[in-house]
């Protein structure tokens, strides 16, 4: 990890003692991921395949259902609204008092597979979820599992950043500075560090804010860390 990702990971997490007293409960997030991940391991391949989106949404259902969060949309207000925002992956829908946005997936979807226009896995959102949290010192949080007409949506929370979209030329700049690569998937620009074998996607206007003090602020990328060809790809690709 370079200085500057460092520095930048340090007052990120300095920001969050002050704002929360220094205690984050990721712990619902930490463990279905730990769970599910476990059980795709154990499950399947590992290929991507649509065995292991099924053994991985099982998993995720099985450890929410000992856990007692799996709910309804009906529990929570907000649902009877229309969303404050939306794109290609969730609905969220802003709470003022707790200054939260309240993101959900869409109904037995979890995000966009890295560079395809297909579902992820469970295990694969989860992850991406934890590593967001983990490397840009964000606090999101599993709320519960949405049990809409039998279809499951994610729910998840994250603190509001006050800003701006962040000019696309700043954000470039900015993952320079932290010591990403440049790297292109099918005319599509993504970010990989060796250091910790990041490989991100999505890092476009709606998902940096720029803060008043000029902070750039990540809220939405697709974050993993690849293995087999896609890591070869990503190390030559960083060269």
């Amino acid at each position: 990890m370079n200085d500057e990702y460092a520095k930048h990971l340090q007052n990120r997490g300095n920001d969050k003692s002050k704002r929360d007293g220094g205690t984050v409960a990721q712990s619902a997030l930490a463990s279905a991921e730990s769970h599910v991940a476990t059980s795709t391991s154990a499950g399947c391949a590992g290929d991507g395949s649509g065995k292991e989106f099924a053994v991985s949404f099982n998993s995720l259902v099985e450890w929410a259902d000992k856990q007692g969060l799996i709910r309804f949309h009906t529990d929570f207000t907000f649902f009877n609204r229309p969303p404050d925002g939306y794109g290609d992956e969730h609905e969220a829908w802003f709470d003022a008092l707790s200054n939260l946005w309240f993101k959900a997936t869409y109904p037995n979807r979890f995000g966009l597979a890295w560079n395809r226009d297909v579902s992820a896995t469970a295990q694969t959102y989860l992850t991406r979820l934890v590593l967001q949290n983990r490397y840009f010192g964000d606090d999101i949080q599993l709320v519960a599992l949405i049990n809409v007409d039998e279809r499951l949506r994610v729910l998840t929370s994250q603190p509001h950043i006050f800003g701006e979209a962040a000019p696309y030329a700043e954000i470039q700049e900015w993952f320079l500075n932290l010591g990403f690569a440049r790297v292109c998937a099918n005319d599509c620009v993504a970010w990989y560090i060796r250091s910790d074998n990041l490989l991100i996607a999505d890092a476009h206007e709606g998902n940096v804010i720029k803060t008043p003090n000029g902070d750039l602020v990540p809220i939405d990328l697709n974050i993993i860390q690849p293995s087999g060809e896609l890591l070869a790809w990503a190390c030559e690709a960083a060269k």
